[in-house]
């Protein structure tokens, strides 16, 4: 299909919906969607997309808030490792220096 044919179906289908879409939205929602699925890298969707700068392709990657959720609170539950200082420090030294 030529884009000259792909653009009078977009007009169409605008017309009929009472949108306003293009052919670069679509570009736009695919690259959305291959960088956020998880499937492909950043450099794959830069393959695909056929963009000559990584920084073009990294526009489109987002940090979607549940998933950010889940990472900090696996952070927050994981335990602390036990401190340890060197043998040869004062107990009273380690305390002045880094409270507790």
């Amino acid at each position: 299909m030529s884009y000259w044919a792909m653009r009078r179906i977009m007009q169409r289908a605008n017309e009929l919906l009472g949108t306003n879409w293009t052919l670069h939205d679509l570009r736009h929602t695919a690259a959305s969607r291959m960088a956020n699925g998880g499937k492909l890298t950043p450099v794959e969707v830069q393959a695909i997309m056929r963009h000559a700068n990584i920084q073009t392709t990294s526009r489109y990657l987002t940090a979607r808030v549940e998933e950010m959720f889940d990472k900090l609170a696996e952070h927050y539950s994981t335990p602390r490792p036990a401190m340890s200082y060197p043998t040869g420090y004062s107990a009273d030294d380690i305390k002045a220096v880094f409270g507790g």
